[in-house]
């Protein structure tokens, strides 16, 4: 069973059946034992927490510290870290048996549809910088310089299995959810100019063009390597791109540029001093009458149980994800306003996931009036 799912990484028999078993892994793990973290909670956990506190849990913090020393946890969590490296593991035998063919793959020759701006100069913020999200080798931020595409490679390479692996039905992306709620909150906006932010390897941006194929689009990163995949996929796919590698807390586009901004799973990989500062930046760029949606998991831990917001904020601790349980305790309508939005264009609001399995998305943002 071939699970990779790549435009320039080949995979041989062996390497497809070593994907096959880390999928399998991952689909034992998060859909045949995670559910018996639950019964270790009612049973174990909270009891004994009862017991020496005379109190239930007050929330997710107080959950986790109980939680650590519970064998079943201990076990479970080992399995669940060893399986992603065994991921990247994988990712990384196919990348390196083939380096050099993948950079001449990616090199875009000749006549380019759209175009590719990155800047060695360029700082790598420190929350993209200061740990390996989601254990990727190198990071997002990992450059060799000379077309280097690592990054992304690692990205493109492991991103489905990744996804597959936590059980997610992997339908239509993100980003024609998030497509359909725009289109049916703003039926009169028709943008001239996109710019797709956190874009890493174009896999949203595709959605975009498609969309909205009257449209100029942008897109940015602070990612070099990934900028170049994303790149040299679209320009095979066709499609035309304006590439360049900014920070999204203050980018080089002049003062109401765009009509719509956009970004798909980006701001739990933020910070708390850079989210307030992507908002400002946003309402910059924005043109008057112009929209501003981003979209991330929907976790506001308001409207969790102390259970739920335990199991769903293993990212924070465990998969070098700082920012995430802080961003879904954060009332993300109030640096939206702060930015400059009206109070009544403003929204927070789950969208439903086009996969057709039930589930949401979180979308939040504004228009600028």
């Amino acid at each position: 069973m071939a699970v990779v799912n790549h435009m320039f990484l080949e995979a041989n028999h062996d390497e497809n059946a070593r994907d096959a078993f880390v999928l399998n892994l991952k689909w034992h793990i998060n859909l045949d034992l995670a559910p018996g973290l639950k019964k270790v909670y009612e049973h174990k956990a909270k009891p004994a927490f009862k017991k020496k506190k005379g109190r239930d849990f007050k929330n997710r913090h107080e959950l986790r510290k109980q939680m650590l020393d519970e064998e079943y946890f201990q076990a479970w969590a080992s399995m669940w870290r060893t399986a992603q490296h065994l991921m990247w593991e994988s990712a990384e035998t196919k990348i390196d048996r083939q380096y050099d063919e993948l950079v001449d793959k990616t090199t875009v020759k000749g006549k380019k549809l759209g175009s590719l701006k990155t800047n060695p100069k360029l700082t790598v913020p420190r929350y993209v910088d200061a740990v390996d999200i989601h254990e990727q080798p190198g990071g997002y931020g990992f450059d060799m310089g000379d077309g280097d595409i690592t990054a992304g490679a690692f990205y493109d390479a492991a991103g489905g299995l990744y996804g597959r692996g936590q059980g997610l039905q992997m339908g239509d992306s993100p980003a024609h959810a998030l497509i359909n709620f725009i289109k049916m909150r703003y039926p009169d906006l028709k943008p001239k100019r996109i710019l797709d932010e956190g874009c890493s390897v174009g896999g949203s941006t595709i959605a975009w063009v498609d969309a909205f194929p009257d449209a100029e689009v942008h897109a940015i990163d602070v990612s070099a390597g990934m900028l170049r995949m994303a790149h040299a996929k679209l320009e095979r796919l066709g499609k035309k791109v304006h590439f360049s590698q900014q920070n999204a807390e203050k980018t080089e586009f002049p003062d109401g540029y765009f009509d719509l901004i956009v970004s798909n799973i980006m701001l739990h990989e933020t910070s708390g001093k850079a989210l307030p500062r992507i908002m400002k930046d946003g309402h910059r760029i924005l043109k008057k009458g112009g929209v501003m949606v981003h979209m991330d998991v929907p976790l506001r831990n308001r409207e969790l149980d102390t259970y739920t917001a335990w199991y769903r904020d293993w990212s924070t601790h465990f998969n070098n994800e700082p920012f995430w349980g802080a961003l879904h305790d954060l009332d993300i309508k109030k640096p939206i306003e702060e930015a400059g939005f009206k109070k009544s264009e403003v929204f927070d609001e789950l969208i439903p996931n086009t996969a057709g399995n039930g589930g949401v998305w979180w979308a939040a943002g504004g228009r600028k009036t």
